[in-house]
Order: structure tokens, then sequence, then C-alpha cells
């Protein structure tokens, strides 16, 4: 594996949807567009404390393209899938 296809790894994990958005795995559709759509609002009203999002890795920034990116990822039930699964398990603190 290359170093780039390492970073690759890392940012997608990083950028879990559920991290960007602040919410659980187990949240409904309805919740997490709720989310979005209220960070999206923060983001543009230029909230400070909206603008970064924890994460096991640290905390990073988090801007409106992510928040959109986290959205149209967990509107697809396979992608989401995926997402919960690393969410679940980087959140506990798996290797």
């Amino acid at each position: 594996m290359t170093g780039e296809e390492l970073e690759s790894r890392a940012r997608d994990r990083i950028e879990n949807p559920f991290f960007v958005l602040g919410a659980a795995p187990s949240a409904t559709a309805a919740e997490i567009e709720r989310q979005g759509q209220r960070l999206l609002s923060e983001l543009a009203a230029g909230l400070a404390g909206v603008r970064r999002y924890p994460t096991p890795f640290g905390g990073r920034e988090r801007t409106a393209e992510l928040v959109r990116a986290a959205l149209a990822e967990l509107a697809d039930p396979a992608r989401r899938f995926v997402h919960e699964w690393w969410a679940r398990g980087l959140a506990a603190g798996a290797p």
C-alpha cells in the first residue's frame, strides 16, 4: 500500500459522516437530515463552535462541503452501513 493510499484511508476514517455530523450511528435518517441542516445553517451564520468536530484522532475542521458530503454518503444504505461499522469501531477505540 502506498503512502497516498494510506493517507486516503485515514482521511476517510477521520471524515466519517457520523463524526462530521456529530450524529450517532443509530440516528434515524430524519435525525441525520435535521442535524445536517442545522450544521449548514450554523456554518452559514459563522458560529465558531460548529467549525470543528471531534474524532478519535482529535478535532478536525468542519466545512459546509464536508456536511453536504456526509449527508450524501448516509443517504445511500450500503455506504451508510460501512460508515456505521467504522464509526462504531473507531468510537470504541478499536485499531
